[in-house]
């Protein structure tokens, strides 16, 4: 849709790469299995460069229904209310809603095993005992005391008496987005039953003291119960972490959606597929294989028969007829299946397209890859968009919509022109004043810090908007940013 010598200068390139050449270098990138460590060496990167607030983590996960040729696990899609095929993704953020790493796995794997391996990548990464905050999915009494030697947790109670919420001494308040809550907490042992050992193949059940924190809100009187494992956090900062869990953990996944292109899986692309010439079709050379195996079948019952047959005329017994029927039963019976097969054969088309040769194949891990590098990209851009609201932050005022004026700023047609060693960018007319003069702003404080571009090409950049409605002479070199 744009013109790629003029985008390519803005990625630092002659030109830019078509779709065809970034998926035949993902699908490079994915035979080396590299997804891993880049994950773990920018989540180190987002936690030096401060990106990342360690004071606690959220993990939720998210269903990725997919809509292509290949067989995958179904899960159930919360929001259709049906079970689709597809991949689970799970984030890990931070309080602040802005990801250190992420996990997708195939929908058959449980959530709390992925807790623990969370768990020991923040581990890995630095931080010395974590606090991981999680719903009701992660519940469980042994797994709790699995994961507390090596991270904290704060998720939802379960199982929870009414008596137990009764004459609770409420000693704290909290405000959280403008509610008022009161704050209350003691001390829990709480046990499994022996039928969930037993199932999970143990044989004595796991009881373990947590701390349960219970808050309400001022005016209401349904008391909420939270467990935790931390003893040393206030009781009100453990109930803002899972109060913020919803907000946040349910955000990042909103927004990156609406931004980017969260729920696409790399893998075949159709259309590329619908203009290949016909290919063999594989299931002639399976009967064709099948009919080579039932004729060789055949063959040596005929020889046992002639055998029998030999053996019977030189002297008179039972039990060589008996054997000879039998095997004449047999012969006449794969002779049947050879003329079904051989009948099947005729009908099927010797070519057929591709696609129909793709279906129902399970999805391959290189695919699964090219998913976790991808996300991995579309992480980045997202922590890359977190730094420019916090620049843009001090040139518009209203913090209720920073992020929708932004995005309209961000994505405004422009037109690009290199003179001498600057690359000049400059991005159409704003029909809002407010929202024109908040962009000026932006683009004078972003030309204040200097930036070039990396790559090959050193060239500095400047940005401004345009003062007239349409434009001006950079006509002819527009693009899309």
């Amino acid at each position: 849709m744009v013109n790629s010598r003029d985008m390519g200068l803005l990625l630092g390139r002659t030109s830019s790469p078509d779709e065809a050449t970034i998926r035949a270098r993902l699908k490079v990138m994915a035979q080396f299995n590299p997804s891993e460590k880049l994950i773990d060496h920018f989540a180190n990167l987002f936690l030096s460069l401060g990106f990342i607030n360690p004071e606690v983590f959220f993990i939720d996960g998210h269903f990725l229904p997919y809509y292509g040729l290949k067989v995958l696990a179904k899960g159930y899609h919360t929001v259709r209310r049906i079970s689709m095929k597809g991949n689970e993704i799970y984030v890990v953020s931070d309080l602040d809603g802005k990801p250190l790493f992420s996990m997708t796995e195939d929908c058959n794997i449980d959530f709390r095993p992925i807790i623990i391996r969370a768990a020991e990548k923040i581990v890995n990464l630095g931080i010395s005992r974590p606090i991981l905050v999680f719903d009701r999915g992660g519940y469980g009494v042994h797994f709790f005391s699995e994961l507390s030697p090596k991270a904290d947790f704060v998720t939802w109670a379960k199982y929870v008496k009414k008596e137990e919420l009764k004459d609770l001494e409420y000693r704290s308040c909290l405000i959280f987005n403008e509610k008022r809550y009161l704050i209350a907490e003691k001390t829990k042992v709480i046990r499994e039953s022996i039928s969930t050992a037993l199932k999970e193949g143990r044989t004595e059940a796991t009881s373990k003291e947590v701390r349960m924190v219970v808050f309400k809100e001022l005016e209401g009187e349904k008391p909420v119960a939270i467990y935790t494992s931390n003893h040393e956090k206030q009781a009100g900062d453990i109930a803002s972490y899972m109060l913020s869990r919803w907000g946040e953990s349910e955000n990042f996944f909103k927004e990156i959606m609406a931004l980017y292109n969260f729920n696409y899986h790399p893998g075949y692309d159709l259309k590329e597929l619908e203009e290949q010439p016909l290919v063999d079709n594989p299931a002639v050379k399976t009967v064709k294989r099948t009919i080579k195996g039932i004729k060789e079948k055949i063959g040596n019952l005929e020889f046992e028969r002639l055998q029998a047959k030999e053996k019977l005329e030189r002297r008179k017994d039972v039990r060589i007829e008996r054997k000879l029927v039998t095997l004449q039963d047999e012969i006449d019976k794969y002779s049947k299946e050879l003329e079904g097969f051989y009948a099947a054969l005729k009908e099927m088309p010797d070519k057929m397209s591709i696609i129909e040769v793709l279906k129902d194949r399970p999805m391959n891990k290189a695919d699964l890859e090219k998913k976790k590098i991808y996300d991995l990209i579309q992480m980045i851009a997202f922590h890359s968009r977190e730094h420019l609201i916090q620049l843009f932050r001090s040139c518009y005022e209203d913090s209720r919509d920073i992020k929708q004026i932004l995005t309209k700023i961000t994505k405004l047609p422009g037109y690009v022109k290199l003179v001498g060693k600057t690359l000049v960018v400059l991005l159409d007319w704003i029909q809002n004043r407010k929202h024109r003069e908040a962009a000026i702003k932006f683009c004078h404080l972003v030309n204040s810090m200097s930036p070039k571009l990396t790559g090959r090409m050193e060239f500095d950049l400047y940005f401004r908007i345009s003062s007239i409605p349409h434009g001006g002479y950079y006509r002819n070199n527009r693009c899309t940013n």
